[in-house]
This record gives structure tokens, C-alpha cells and sequence, in this order.
């Protein structure tokens, strides 16, 4: 794909902002290979598996858990500097904290805090487990006020993959955003194209697809696929095959006439389209205007989509107004 010469300049401009940053590395500590080692009992715990990483479980001396993770092809050095490089920057509630590096040759390893509960996907697809309504909402509501937090930046940060396994959750279904393997910096635009378009498959969006755009709202359209998730329970992805989820999704919402032919009621056929364990009377009509603020942020057209500042504001109001609805209604038994 050929590359406009102003969006070149762009890119190359955005290099060299990662390049003038890359030893910037504030309150993360550095560790020598024997540290690692230690922490982790040479690497005896496995708990997971990254875009280019294997994940351990280890201790810091005062007994604190980590995560410790090892990039699996020691050969990238410059990848691994641009992910130490971002993560330093995202010092923020919902993302997971880097508490330290290794950079010693053949030894390439980044220390976070450790996260409890594992990831959003394997809570939604990996077990039978119920999760109320408010604990989707406020997984949702964690991921895009760390999204919006990134974008607000100077320059701004994208995350590029975000997806259920990226996401994890603390002991109290508390959402925090991990592996910025192929986050990138932007430079003085909101906006530039490249040849190097990587993601996740049903996650990605389409114009980074098509033409190598990279703009924050790429992380919007994948948020408004994990917005889907949560509601559905419904995965958007399988075995690295896209399941078109963001695309069947838009279509049973937006298709009010065939609601009617098929279930002789628009609220049932709408039900139908949610998880049927919040898919009740009291969640309904919230729960419909998630759906219409993920079909949003699902958008083809990119300058259509929401900003992220804007979706974690209604998302907080939606919350608010589902509390105020639970106050309101009456204590009844449901027959």
C-alpha cells in the first residue's frame, strides 16, 4: 500500500517521538536476569500467554505477587523498548501497573503487578458463572475511562488490541487494561497510515484493515465489540476465526420490521438478542441503550464513532440511571 507523503511524514515523526522517549522509564525498576530468576523461581509458575509474551507468577521480596512477562523472541529488543516505553506513560487506575523491567540480552522481561481473576475472556467464555448486569457495566465503564485516559494524552496513546484477554480483572470484577505489545504513540495529528496493520482477528477495526489507518478511534470499534460481548455473552472470536459478531449484532438491532414478522413483538425480539441471565424488566431499557452506544461505536465510517472521553460519560449515566430505577422499584416476587 502506497503511503501519502504527509502521512509518512507522520509516522516518521511519531518514531522519533518513541525514539526521544525511550529510556524515559519513571518508578519502574530495573532487574538483572538473576533478579527474574529468583522472583520467579526460574520461571516455574505459568499463568498466561500474550501477543509476544509468556506470563509467570512470582514474588517480589517483601512477598508481593507479580506477573512476570517474558517475551518469547529475544529478537525484539525495539518492540520490547516501544511496549516498556508506553506502559511507563499509563499510570492510571484500570491499567495495570509496570513495576519494572529486564533488558539484559536473552533475558527480555517486563514486571506488572499481578491480577487475580485472570482475564475478561475466560470469565465470559470459559465458564458457566453468572455476572450481574452491574458487574458488566462496570467492567465496561473501567475500560473506557482507561481508553479515554490514553487518548487524552500528549501525544496521544493507542492501545490496538483491545480484546476480553487483554482485559483483567482484580478480586472485585475490577477491569484493567494489559499488554501494550502493539500499542502505539501518536505525533502531532490524531491520525497516521502504515503497512504494519496487526490486531486481533473480530476485534480489529476495519479502516486499520483497509488502509492502515491508525487512529484512536481504532480502539473505539474494538471497545464497542467487547461492549457486545458483555452483553451477549457471545464471542466475537474463536480459535483466531472471526465469528462477524459486531456485524450480526448491528444487524438483529437494527432490523425492527424483521423483529416483528418472527416474534410478533419488538421488546421480545430484543430480548433475544442479550444474554438471557440480565436480559430481564429492570435491565431492558439500559441494557438497549448500551446496545445502541456499541452499534456507535461500531460505525464503519470512523469520524461517526464517539470519542472515548464521550462513551465512558454515558456509560457512568446509564449506571446512574440503572441505580436509580433499582431504588424505585418495588419489592415484589416475580412469578
Amino acid at each position: 500500500m502506497e503511503l501519502p507523503r504527509n502521512k509518512l511524514a507522520d509516522l516518521n515523526q511519531g518514531n522519533e517521538n518513541l525514539k526521544a522517549k525511550a529510556k524515559w522509564t519513571p518508578n519502574a525498576r530495573r532487574f538483572t536476569e538473576h533478579q527474574i530468576k529468583r522472583i520467579t523461581k526460574n520461571y516455574r509458575t505459568h499463568v498466561g500467554k500474550g501477543a509476544f509474551g509468556e506470563v509467570f507468577r512470582g514474588f517480589l521480596d517483601d512477598g508481593s505477587p507479580v506477573a512476570v512477562k517474558k517475551y518469547m523472541n529475544q529478537n525484539m529488543k525495539e518492540g520490547f523498548d516501544k511496549e516498556i516505553t508506553i506502559h511507563c506513560q499509563v499510570n492510571h487506575k484500570n491499567i495495570v501497573k509496570l513495576l519494572g523491567y529486564c533488558s539484559e540480552e536473552n533475558a527480555l522481561t517486563m514486571v506488572t503487578e499481578y491480577i487475580p481473576r485472570g482475564n475478561l475472556k475466560d470469565l465470559l467464555h470459559g465458564s458457566d458463572d453468572p455476572i450481574s448486569f452491574e458487574a458488566r457495566l462496570r467492567i465496561a465503564i473501567d475500560c473506557a475511562d482507561a481508553l479515554a485516559f490514553m487518548h487524552s494524552k500528549d501525544p496521544p496513546i493507542i492501545h490496538g488490541d483491545i480484546k476480553p484477554d487483554n482485559i483483567l480483572l482484580d478480586d472485585n470484577l475490577g477491569a484493567k487494561l494489559s499488554d501494550f505489545g502493539i500499542s502505539r504513540l501518536l505525533s502531532m495529528e490524531n491520525s497516521y497510515f502504515t503497512n504494519n496493520v496487526i490486531g486481533s482477528r473480530g476485534y480489529m477495526d476495519p479502516e486499520h484493515i483497509q488502509t492502515g489507518r491508525v487512529d484512536p478511534k481504532n480502539d473505539v470499534y474494538s471497545f464497542g465489540v467487547v461492549l457486545v460481548e458483555l452483553v451477549t455473552r457471545a464471542m466475537a472470536a474463536q480459535n483466531g476465526t472471526c465469528n462477524d459478531l459486531a456485524k450480526k449484532f448491528i444487524e438483529a438491532f437494527l432490523q425492527k420490521n424483521i423483529f416483528l414478522k418472527v416474534f410478533g413483538k419488538q421488546k421480545k425480539a430484543r430480548r433475544e438478542m442479550f444474554d438471557t441471565q440480565i436480559a430481564n424488566a429492570s435491565n431492558m431499557e439500559v441494557l438497549e441503550k448500551i446496545g445502541e452506544l456499541a452499534i456507535e461505536c461500531l460505525r464503519r465510517d470512523i469520524k461517526k464513532r464517539p470519542e472515548m472521553n464521550h462513551v465512558v460519560e454515558r456509560l457512568r449515566m446509564l449506571g446512574k440511571d440503572h441505580e436509580k430505577r433499582q431504588d424505585r422499584k418495588p419489592e415484589k416476587v416475580q412469578s
